[in-house]
């Protein structure tokens, strides 16, 4: 019986188990491993040649580490990590070393049949040492390290510095700004990735001070929770401030499916994290997730603040090589891009057949919701996509709002339907003094063009994302508030846009014409959705009729207070007692006051992160130009849109301020003179229905807080992307 030699082979091939496999291999392949040998299972300590432990000792350094290598170790089900005895500086001679390995064998409990190899390896006068955690999943490895050895650290007795490493891939270099230690450390990753390929490996490394030694290498069987951010863009154009109970596990639900687009171009790419998580009640979205999306493939990460609106987690421009090793991925992205408006297409058919069929209880309806939310969110995301490079060129071009204005989607045809409802209030003063009082009017002409009207749009409504919020067919308010100030407000910026016209938009036609396509189709799909939504909406307010006839709940308005599984429960026959529902009330109540960041992380304390923003004393804010204009007048801020401006409010001079905005939006576009948008996206529903409407806009100002309250003197610039503020600012 002899030892094994790391590097030789001849371990992987004695059939020793992962530990020692693995490092035998990354040896052989050139890897900087401590040079060691494996002690096999079935060597007797006392018949190890003629010259015993001796020669296998010789090329070691003075003091030596003694591990386990059992083969029931370093598993891909379970690493049993620490459970077996590992010695650490055993003086390299024959009989500290043959103590050291019978001590060891005899350490932990394991199956009879299990192979106790041992490892001896030199140590490393390490002047760091750690471990690193390295997934498919992330393009950042995870890293924790401590002065000297790292026993301290894999023991737990310290926490020791942690950090993220971003990955490096073939070919690629380490940034030359960081210390030498972190830069070995990439590179040392960089071919074990090269040897191994990718995968999810748990590390132990340490670096002498010339060489980052790789000292272990296991399979990771329970990856680290990490501190990613999350971003509420976009669902903060979408939904409500807190969304409701329902739709909020709607989303969430919906998370893994949402990237099934990118998962069938390429199941390697990193889309199988959890997408969206809820805090507070509110779905945010994986900030994280979709920065290393844009990194593997080579794209550059400010791409994200043009869809998402908000700044970008990471600022990394394209990456040659990346994009070079990616070009399959984005040829297979690029073909499907080109069928994006027929898969849409279809995709409307499918959501209209899933609203009209099989809803007879809380599951099957609140699948058919999940679905079509499903279909919405991934055909719209494909149409974004479709549509980002053409509108990039259109934008730098400076035609892009020219173009947009002559265009008309279901959002803008809102208001451009409502025209005849105007003429007729206009000239019938009967039908414009019930309008006034609120009221629908009790006119055979006006309820004719009334129902045309809610045909077409009345499935629309303010924060129609929520299946929760009602629909402007139950609550017109807004659309009546339209209807008596006569469409579009007297400080629109239509004039201006079209003035913007010029040979070089009709140069440009054919390239707005290959991102006009996309561009109708995602609002032509969103149109659709809602009307499966409206009709989704009905049947759970029905099923919630019977459950409250059953005693399961106080109102028919408590449905949208329970999650898809409570609701599931609710066809089983499960009823909530009243203290159940008081305590779900309050908890709605507590997480509507909290006023929680765009951008957070995983582990952040929420409870610290509620109140106002912070008045810092800016005086101007900066943000992304839709349209040009200037305007300068008084700010109204709103939370929801207002069914009609307050008293002493002027359309002409009246500026709309909204955290986000969407379709819902529209009738009170047309009541004011500009609009400023704390958080949107060049891409966003808003935005896109500001441009065509040609209204002084600018979007992702951030959050501007109190600073701009209600009763505030502003001048908006909105090709400029700017908001001052021009007098006193108003109380809190």
């Amino acid at each position: 019986m002899t030892v094994h030699q790391l590097g030789s082979g001849a371990v992987m091939a004695s059939g020793a188990g992962a530990k020692a496999a693995n490092l035998d291999r990354a040896a052989a392949d050139g890897l900087p491993v401590p040079a060691g040998f494996v002690v096999p299972d079935a060597a007797d300590l006392g018949d190890l040649g003629p010259a015993g432990l001796g020669p296998a000792l010789r090329p070691l350094s003075a003091a030596v580490a003694v591990r386990s290598a059992f083969s029931a170790e370093d598993g891909v089900a379970t690493a049993m990590a620490g459970r077996f005895e590992t010695e650490l500086g055993v003086a390299a001679n024959e009989e500290d070393v043959a103590a050291a390995v019978a001590r060891v064998r005899e350490s932990g409990s394991v199956e009879p049949s299990a192979r106790r190899d041992v490892l001896v390896m030199s140590m490393v006068a390490a002047e760091r040492a750690g471990v690193l955690f390295t997934e498919q999943q992330f393009e950042d490895d995870l890293v924790n390290v401590v002065s000297g050895l790292a026993e301290s650290l894999v023991s737990g007795a310290e926490a020791g510095e942690e950090f993220q490493l971003p990955k490096l891939r073939w070919r690629e270099q380490p940034d030359p700004s960081q210390p030498g230690w972190k830069q070995r450390l990439a590179l040392l990753m960089r071919d074990v990735s090269q040897t191994f390929g990718e995968g999810d490996w748990d590390i132990e490394w340490a670096d002498d001070g010339t060489t980052c030694w790789l000292v272990q290498l296991r399979p990771i069987t329970a990856s680290p929770r990490r501190n990613e951010t999350f971003t509420i863009a976009n669902h903060k154009e979408i939904l409500p401030e807190l969304p409701s109970v329902l739709m909020a596990s709607v989303v969430e639900s919906s998370a893994h499916d949402l990237m099934s687009f990118y998962r069938d171009v390429d199941p390697n790419l990193p889309v199988d994290r959890p997408f969206i998580e809820s805090f507070a009640g509110r779905p945010y979205i994986n900030l994280s997730q979709l920065t290393d999306l844009l990194r593997r493939l080579g794209l550059p990460t400010a791409l994200l603040a043009d869809s998402l609106g908000g700044e970008p987690e990471l600022l990394i421009g394209a990456q040659p090589l990346r994009l070079f090793r990616s070009l399959p991925t984005l040829v297979r992205l690029g073909i499907a891009q080109l069928g994006a408006v027929g898969r849409a297409e279809q995709a409307e058919r499918d959501i209209e057949a899933l609203a009209n069929s099989g809803l007879e209880d809380f599951e099957a309806t609140l699948e058919a919701l999940r679905r079509v939310y499903v279909e919405l969110v991934t055909q719209m995301s494909s149409l974004a996509t479709a549509m980002s490079v053409p509108v990039a060129l259109l934008r730098r071009l400076g035609v892009l709002d020219a173009h947009l204005s002559t265009q008309r989607t279901p959002g803008t045809q809102m208001l451009d339907d409502l025209e005849p409802l105007t003429t007729l209030a206009n000239r019938d003063d009967s039908v414009r003094a019930e309008l006034e009082a609120g009221h629908l009017p009790d006119d055979p002409s006006f309820e004719r063009l009334w129902h045309r009207w809610c045909e077409a749009h009345g499935h629309r409504g303010v924060f129609e994302s929520d299946v929760a919020r009602p629909r402007f067919s139950e609550e017109p308010a807004p659309i009546l508030s339209s209807i008596l100030n006569g469409g579009l407000g007297a400080g629109s910026g239509s004039a201006s846009n079209k003035a913007r016209s010029s040979t070089l938009a009709m140069v440009t036609k054919p390239l707005w014409s290959v991102a006009r396509r996309p561009m109708a189709a995602r609002e032509q799909i969103r149109w659709s959705a809602m009307r499966s939504f409206a009709t989704i909406r009905g049947r759970l307010l029905a099923l919630a009729d019977q459950a409250v006839a059953a005693g399961q709940m106080p109102d028919r308005a408590a449905v949208w207070d329970l999650s898809i599984d409570e609701l599931v429960l609710m066809s089983e026959g499960h009823t909530w007692t009243a203290e159940k529902w008081a305590a779900r009330r309050q908890q709605i109540e507590a997480r509507s006051t909290l006023r929680l960041p765009d951008l957070l992380r995983r582990f952040d304390d929420l409870t610290q992160l509620g109140g106002a923003a912070v008045d810092d004393g800016t005086r101007v804010f900066r943000g992304v130009s839709l349209t040009a204009g200037v305007v300068e007048g008084v700010a109204l801020r709103c939370a929801e849109p207002p069914a009609s401006l307050p008293d002493g409010f002027d359309p002409a001079t009246t500026i709309l301020v909204a955290r986000s905005v969407d379709a819902g939006w529209v009738p009170a576009f047309g009541q004011v003179a500009g609009v400023a948008v704390e958080i949107g996206g060049d891409l966003s529903h808003g935005s896109i229905i500001l441009r065509e409407l040609g209204l002084p806009a600018v979007t992702n100002l951030g959050e501007i807080g109190p600073a701009v309250a209600t009763g505030v003197e502003v001048r908006l610039d909105a090709g400029s992307g700017r908001l001052e503020l021009t007098g006193p600012e108003a109380d809190d």
